[in-house]
Formats: structure tokens, sequence, C-alpha cells
């Protein structure tokens, strides 16, 4: 359950194509360096992205489970649409929490960007993803991220224990894929504004630090819910599951 509460955090920002991995030299950050560093990250994590990202992974995540879990496949050929009832009840409930952890979320990635850009550097990123090119990027690869390696991997590891780890791997794949499909969709204009940037010193830094970053999308993907969110989803899910398991069973009777 961990991977379906945080896994929509992972909103991609290592859009260009990754060099070989480096060791960059991280900086030290300075209150007077986080507000554009903070702007920055709210600026790739808006909450409409966030919003689109997690209704396509419970969507990818339902998907896998009732087609996997022998119990839950079960269920859904008996009771078609449950899957539907499964996610809508759990959507508002995963958006809530979300909600709740963004600021802290919002705060981590602001210090990893301060750490590592300086003011200018951060001015540039800004500039960018401001930009009518950074913006239907960040647009198209949101739109392309289909989470279908994270919510596999998480549900094969449900089959065999209560926990889930979402593998760094599992999310590399998963952005290569949205990025690739995500820049076929720009104008060829865009493309060659997204290649010119990613050749500037600022663009090749990005994907030198393209590790570090993933890893710290890997560790939030990973963190437990809060106990209030698993004892609402106990409730609400299996209540709404429920009741719609005997609101079919009367229809099917009634028709009999």
């Amino acid at each position: 359950m961990r991977a379906l509460v945080s896994a929509g955090l992972s909103v991609i920002l290592m859009a260009l194509p990754m060099s070989t991995p480096a060791q960059a030299k991280a900086q030290t950050a300075t209150e007077s360096h986080m507000p554009a560093a903070r702007e920055l990250a709210e600026l790739v994590n808006t909450a409409t992205t966030l919003e689109m990202q997690v209704n396509k992974m419970l969507a990818g995540m339902a998907g896998h489970a009732f087609t996997a879990d022998p119990s839950m496949a079960a269920l859904g050929e008996e009771y078609p649409g449950v899957d539907k009832v499964f996610v809508e009840t759990l959507r508002p409930l995963i958006m809530d929490e979300l909600t709740r952890i963004m600021p802290e979320y919002i705060e981590t990635t602001a210090a990893f960007f301060a750490r590592h850009y300086t003011p200018s550097e951060v001015g540039e990123l800004l500039s960018f993803w401001r930009s009518p090119t950074g913006r239907a990027l960040l647009q198209s690869v949101s739109g392309n991220l289909d989470y279908a390696s994270i919510s596999k991997e998480a549900v094969d590891q449900l089959q065999e224990s209560d926990t889930v780890d979402v593998s760094g791997e599992a999310m590399a794949k998963d952005r290569r894929r949205a990025a690739v499909a995500g820049l076929r969709e720009l104008t060829p204009e865009q493309r060659k504004a997204v290649m010119r940037f990613g050749m500037t010193p600022i663009g090749r830094k990005m994907a030198r630090l393209a590790p570090e970053k993933n890893e710290l999308e890997r560790q939030w993907a990973n963190r437990e819910p809060s106990a209030e969110l698993m004892a609402r989803i106990e409730e609400d899910v299996s209540q709404a599951v429920i009741a719609f398991i005997e609101a079919e069973d009367r229809k099917r009777a009634a028709a009999q």
C-alpha cells in the first residue's frame, strides 16, 4: 500500500537524456537561496500534475491487482466494476494524504536543489521550466508516465509479503518510457529547444544529478503511510466494496 500512497509523488524532472552518472559537488544551502529553490520544486510538482499522476497510478495498480491476485481477480470476475469502486474510493484518501505531506516533500526537494545548484543555476532552471517548451515538456512527460513497471513490481511483491519496496530500476523504466513518449509529442521546434537546453552547462549538470535525484524520489515512494490513512482505507474501501457487492446481489435477485 505504500506504493499506492506515495508513488504519485514521483513526478519526473529529469526528462532530458541522462549522461553517465558523475559525482556532483554539493554546496551549502542558504536561507536566501531557498525561496527560488522552493519555487522550482513547486513549479515541477503542481497540484494538477499530482492529481493526474495519482489517477494513473491507481488505475495501473488496480489493473495489475485485479489481474495478478487470484482472490481479487475472482472478485472482479464475479462483480464487474468493483475495481472502479476500489479506485474511486481510494483516490480522495490518497489525495488527502499527499496534500498533507506535500509541504514536506517540497521542502526536501527544494533543499536538494539549493544544495546542488547555485542561485544563478536555479534561475536558469526556473526560466526553462516556465517557458512554453518547459511547460509543454512537463505536461507531455507527466501525461505519459503510466507507472506500469512500478505497479507490476508492487503487485508482484504483495503476492509474497505485506510490504512493497519500489526499486530504482522500476522507477527508471517508467520514466524512460515517459520521457521518450513525451519528447515525441513535442513540436520539432520544441524538441530542438529541449536538446539545446540539454547541451548547456546547467542541462548537463541536471543530467549528472539525475541518479541522486532519482534516489530521493525512490525513498519518498517507499515512505510508510500514516496510521490514520491506513485506518481510513480499511474502513472506507471495505465499506464501499461491500456496499457495491450487496447492491449487485440485490439487482441479480430482483432480475430472477
